[in-house]
């Protein structure tokens, strides 16, 4: 019989998203991020709260620990640069972080937003190339599991079991890019900011009442302007505008949208009709 470990039950596996506004604050005095290694059965804990892990037998978990590491990252640490060797996939357990590169004309694109259940990494490992962007931290204190390509690889080729989350794994990535090019085409900027706030309420909100929403993260200006690819006055004159009108408030613990409906107003109905509802909370 083959040896499993307990299966961890849903709500056990949400991951913290929660980001105080100083987690995206450059500080000339830096907090100390967590140092140290978990004991294996910890890591094996832990990355069986990705989905694609979950039902491995144990002696692959076992295999897979064994070439895994937690990494703490400091925002805007590179996790990896354009072209380099594919050598590393990453599961994110707490932050956010982005892939983008620089444009022919010296402008940093970004191209994906990543947080807590999402994986970084495996298109490229898969598809046999380098690392076709940049992928940095956002936030003091990003978390994540560090897998070896390699060993990955060869888990994946033994046991078929893998292909299916896998497959999932795959589509989330597509996913993440065909949300990039709607908010990027989704018009003027207050549609833009507008579709990229629906976009992290329907992965990481937290709904408070009819309208209400709880994002528990503060973007800065400069990296929401650099999502929606907008000035950073734009995007203050524009929050700013929300706030007055009642619709949002920004806390210590993250942004507050009192009228999400009103947000949802800006964008025509066939680009708000997705489910709001998170993908891993």
């Amino acid at each position: 019989m083959i040896q499993r470990y307990k299966k961890i039950p849903h709500e056990e596996r949400r991951f913290d998203l929660d980001l105080s506004r100083r987690a995206f604050l450059r500080r000339n005095r830096l907090t100390p991020l967590q140092s140290g290694q978990p004991d294996r059965e910890e890591l094996i804990s832990r990355i069986q709260r990705f989905e694609i892990f979950e039902h491995l037998p144990a002696a692959i978990l076992q295999t897979l620990a064994s070439s895994a590491r937690i990494g703490v990252f400091r925002a805007g640490e590179y996790l990896w640069h354009q072209d380099e060797p594919n050598q590393r996939v990453l599961f994110i357990e707490r932050g956010l972080a982005k892939t983008s590169r620089l444009s022919p004309v010296g402008v940093n694109r970004t191209y994906g937003l990543y947080g807590p259940g999402d994986s970084m990494g495996i298109y490229a490992i898969w598809a046999g190339m380098k690392y076709p962007t940049d992928a940095v931290a956002m936030n003091d204190g990003m978390t994540a599991i560090i897998l070896d390509s390699l060993a990955l690889l060869k888990c994946a080729e033994k046991h078929p079991s893998m292909a299916t989350p896998l497959m999932t794994e795959f589509s989330r990535f597509t996913e993440s890019f065909i949300r990039k090019i709607e908010i990027v085409s989704a018009g003027t900027v207050s549609k833009r900011v507008a579709m990229l706030m629906l976009m992290l309420a329907e992965r990481y909100g937290k709904p408070t009442g009819d309208s209400g929403m709880h994002l528990p993260l503060n973007l800065t200006l400069a990296q929401i302007g650099e999502i929606v690819d907008a000035r950073i006055e734009t995007v203050a004159r524009l929050l700013s505008r929300w706030k007055l009108q009642g619709w949002l408030s920004v806390g210590d613990d993250g942004l507050h949208f009192n009228r999400m409906d009103k947000v949802k107003s800006l964008l025509p109905t066939s680009m708000t009709s997705k489910p709001n509802q998170s993908s891993h909370n």
